[in-house]
């Protein structure tokens, strides 16, 4: 994020430590943050905006000792996306999927007339 001196959110979100899901940890950075909840299919100036309350809220609240796990950061977004009648977006952002695929099970494998 490019610094701008007028708000401030750079500078004391500098040091903001994000863990992820899968144990590694990195500076936060609202660009990534942009992308993925455009990548969700949320609108791109949408996603810039959500990221930017995000990150103001962030700002105003640090966490404790500078550091956030990444599925914090998740819930966030997926509560701006549903304030913002973003429901299904905030399901794919999530994780989650109405239409999921049933799997099939041992006896079912077996069944198939592909063997």
């Amino acid at each position: 994020m490019k610094s701008n001196p007028k708000d401030g959110r750079s500078s004391s979100l500098s040091g903001l430590t994000v863990e992820k899901r899968s144990g590694n940890s990195e500076k936060f950075s609202e660009e990534k943050l942009v992308r993925g909840i455009s990548r969700a299919g949320t609108p791109f100036m949408l996603a810039k905006d959500i990221s930017k309350s995000i990150t103001d809220k962030l700002a105003e609240n640090p966490p404790l000792d500078n550091f956030i796990f990444s599925s914090k950061i998740r819930e966030y977004v997926s509560e701006e996306l549903k304030q913002r009648n973003q429901g299904a977006i905030a399901e794919s952002y999530l994780g989650y999927s109405k239409n999921s695929v049933t799997p099939i099970n041992e006896e079912q494998l077996k069944n198939s007339k592909y063997d």
